[in-house]
């Protein structure tokens, strides 16, 4: 009876698993993107539902670690909400317009800052030790960029094929985590 059955709705059946192919993989799925912005290599992460990440590097005058959070936001936006960093100098926020600022024995936490990047672009130096730390994994910007690079960070929508095509014709490396 199956058989039967199969044999005569076999078109309309193969129709539909082929529809619910394409559908997975031309439906777009929320990614953070690193960008070589001079070409090259790059860097995808599905988001998943995941809130944000986690940017890390050492700071150029003071030598010390500084990590900036950033969370999701609706219209592929990137929210910074707080910085870490381990002393107070150039560069370093300090003012009451940007946040709140909290000396929790030793480390400055500027939270409440809400500020909007449509991306985040920096320039990549080895000295600096940049890393993403996304989804509790740790991404050396090094194992990715060569030095003197500029790299861009993107939240964005990318469909299964998409992500496929970037990685095998992009160069784009991307992790599941």
């Amino acid at each position: 009876m199956f058989k039967k059955y199969l044999s005569q709705y076999r078109w309309i059946v193969l129709s539909i698993i082929f529809m619910a192919c394409i559908c997975f993989f031309l439906y777009p799925s929320p990614v953070l993107v690193l960008n070589d912005l001079r070409g090259g290599n790059g860097l995808i992460l599905p988001i998943q539902g995941e809130e944000g990440f986690t940017l890390e590097y050492t700071h150029s005058v003071q030598k010390t670690k500084v990590e900036e959070h950033f969370v999701f936001a609706p219209n592929n936006q990137l929210v910074l909400t707080s910085t870490n960093f381990q002393s107070l100098g150039v560069g370093l926020p300090f003012l009451p317009e940007e946040g709140n600022l909290v000396n929790d024995n030793g480390v400055f936490r500027l939270t409440e800052i809400n500020r909007e990047f449509a991306s985040i672009t920096l320039g990549f130096m080895q000295l600096a030790k940049q890393a993403i730390i996304f989804k509790d994994e740790k991404y050396e910007l090094e194992d990715f960029f060569t030095e003197g690079r500029l790299i861009e960070i993107l939240y964005e929508e990318m469909s299964k094929a998409e992500i496929i095509w970037q990685k095998w014709i992009g160069g784009k490396k991307v992790f599941y985590g």
